[in-house]
C-alpha cells in the first residue's frame, strides 16, 4: 500500500523537497563523520515513559540536508551488539540509533573502524544482522569470505552511474575476530585487488572510505598521505577519511589530470566529546557528473555541524546543529556559555578551512528560505498530522521516511508526524489525503511546540 500510493502524497511535503540540490543526471553524495554513543549519550536517550531509546529529535535539523543527496553515508563507530549497552572503550549502542540514522535518510552505512571488534564475533554479526533488518546498504565488515566476495565492493547505481563503495580501517584497538568473520583492514595488496574488482564490475566512480589518521590532530599525517596517493594511483576517485575526531582539510583537486576529492577527516557527527575541536564535524556534499566515459566532480560543499546537549523532559537530546541563529527564533534555546562554544567551533573550523581547503564552498541554512522556514516552525510551533497507527515498516520505508518525522513531548510520549503545516486547515487537508491513500487508518491533528504536543479538537 505504501509503495502504491506514496507518489500521490509527495506534493503534501513539498517543503522538504524544496531543499534538493542535485541537477538531473548528476549523482550526489553526502558523507558525515563518526556516529558514536558514549555512556552519557546512551543514558540521556533512555525514555522511561516508553522504555525505548529516543534519538529522532536530535537529527531533525540535519534531516532536510541528509535528504538532499542521492547517497548519504555515515560511519557507524559503534557495534549494535545488544545489551548491556556501553560506551567507551568498547561500544555497544541501542538498535534505535541505527533506526534513526535510516529514518533520517542515511542509505549507506560503513562499519570498518577501530571499534568494529569491540564486542567480539557476536558483536560483528549482530551489527550486520540489525543493518540487514533495517534494509540499509552497508559495507566494511562481513560474516564470511563468501559474503565479502558476493557483496564487495558495495555497488550502488543511480542515473546510469555505477559507484563502488570501499571501506577500510587502520586497526581495531588490538581486538580481533577469527575466521570466517572479516574486518577490512588498510592493506595495499587488498586494496589493489578490490579496486581491480571494482573496475571489473564496470564502476564509473570508486569511493574509498578510510578510517585512519592521528586523533585530535587537524592535519593529515604521512600515513594518510601515502595511502591517499596510492589510492589515486590505482584509479580511486574519492578518498573519504574518518577517525581523528576533529575535522581535517578537504581538497577538491586534479591529480594526473583527473578530478579527485579527498576529505582527510570529517570529525564527529554525533558524540559526547567536549574538548575543543571535537564538539562537531562536517557534512560533505559532492556532486558528480558522468559525460560519456568521463567523470567530473562538479562541486564539493561543506556543512559545518555542532553537537548540542539539551534536556527536554525525560530525554536529553544531542542536537546536531548546522550554523544558524536558533535563539532568534527561540530565545534561550542555546544558553550563552554553550553558544560561545558553538561559535568557537565554527570559527576554528573556518580558520582551518580558509588555510587548507581547495575548491570547497561552505553551505549555510540562510541560503535556503524553505529550510529557514522549517527551522522557524520547529523552534516556535506548527501543525501536523499524527499517524497514531504508524509502525516501524512505515518509518523505514525509503519512499515514505523522508516525509515523516518523530518527536517527543515533555512527558516522553512519542508522536509520528506528517507535514509541518502553517494552519489547522492545511493539516486537515493533509490528513484527508493520507487517509484516502491508505497510509494510515487513524490520524489526529496536533499542534507541536518545543515543549509539548497538543491534540486539536475540531
Amino acid at each position: 500500500m505504501i509503495h502504491t500510493h506514496i507518489s500521490k502524497v509527495k506534493w503534501l511535503f513539498s517543503l522538504l523537497l524544496a531543499f534538493t540540490v542535485s541537477a538531473q543526471g548528476d549523482v550526489s553524495f553526502l558523507f558525515v563523520g563518526d556516529v558514536m554513543q558514549h555512556d552519557g549519550q546512551i543514558n540521556a536517550a533512555y525514555n522511561k515513559t516508553s522504555g525505548d531509546y529516543e534519538y529522532s529529535d536530535g537529527f531533525k535539523f540535519v534531516k532536510p540536508i541528509i535528504n538532499q543527496y542521492d547517497f548519504s553515508v555515515a560511519n557507524l563507530e559503534v557495534t549494535l551488539a545488544g545489551k548491556p549497552y556501553k560506551g567507551y572503550p568498547q561500544f555497544s549502542a541501542p538498535d534505535q540509533l541505527a533506526e534513526t540514522l535510516v529514518q533520517s535518510g542515511f542509505n549507506v552505512i560503513i562499519t570498518a573502524n577501530n571499534h568494529s571488534c569491540d564486542r567480539g564475533a557476536e558483536g560483528v554479526v549482530r551489527t550486520l544482522d540489525v543493518l540487514d533488518k533495517l534494509g540499509v546498504k552497508h559495507t566494511g565488515t562481513f560474516r564470511s569470505q563468501e559474503e565479502r566476495d558476493k557483496n564487495y565492493p558495495l555497488m550502488l547505481e543511480k542515473n546510469g552511474m555505477k559507484i563502488a563503495m570501499l571501506n577500510y580501517t587502520y586497526g581495531t584497538n588490538g581486538l580481533f575476530v577469527k575466521a570466517p568473520l572479516i574486518v577490512n583492514y588498510i592493506d595495499s595488496a587488498v586494496i589493489r585487488k578490490d579496486v581491480a574488482r571494482a573496475k571489473e564490475l564496470k564502476a564509473d566512480l570508486i569511493v574509498c572510505n578510510m578510517h585512519w589518521g592521528t586523533e585530535y590532530k587537524s592535519l593529515p599525517n604521512d600515513y594518510q598521505k601515502r595511502y591517499e596517493s596510492f589510492c589515486y594511483e590505482l584509479g580511486v576517485d574519492m578518498v573519504i577519511g574518518n577517525h581523528p575526531h576533529v575535522i581535517q582539510p578537504i581538497e577538491n583537486k586534479q591529480v594526473a589530470g583527473k578530478d579527485r576529492l579527498t576529505v582527510w577527516s570529517l570529525g564527529n557527527f554525533v558524540s559526547n566529546m567536549q574538548v575543543r575541536y571535537t564538539r562537531g564535524g562536517v557534512m560533505l556534499g559532492a556532486h558528480v557528473k558522468k559525460t560519456e566515459d568521463k567523470i567530473d566532480i562538479t562541486k564539493a560543499e561543506d556543512w559545518l555541524v555542532y553537537v548540542y546537549k539539551r534536556q527536554e523532559g525525560p530525554v536529553m537530546q544531542y542536537y546536531i546543529l548546522p550554523d544558524y541563529d536558533y535563539n532568534a527564533m527561540l530565545p534561550g534555546f542555546i544558553p550563552p556559555a554553550e553558544l560561545t562554544k558553538m561559535q568557537e567551533f565554527f570559527q576554528d573550523s573556518r580558520e582551518l578551512y580558509e588555510t587548507h581547503n581547495k575548491n570547497v564552498k561552505e553551505k549555510l541554512v540562510t541560503e535556503y528560505p524553505a529550510m529557514k522556514e522549517l527551522y522557524q516552525k520547529y523552534l516556535k510551533s506548527y501543525y501536523a498530522v499524527h499517524l497514531t497507527d504508524a509502525n516501524d515498516d512505515l518509518l523505514l520505508d525509503p519512499n515514505a521516511r523522508k516525509y515523516l518525522h518523530c518527536t517527543l513531548d515533555d512527558n516522553g510520549v512519542e508522536y509520528v508526524l506528517s507535514g509541518v503545516c502553517d494552519s489547522i486547515e492545511q493539516a486537515e487537508g493533509n490528513a484527508r489525503f493520507i487517509m484516502d491513500c491508505g497510509l494510515s487508518k487513524a490520524v489526529k491533528i496536533v499542534k507541536v511546540s518545543p515543549d509539548k504536543v497538543e491534540e486539536i479538537q475540531r
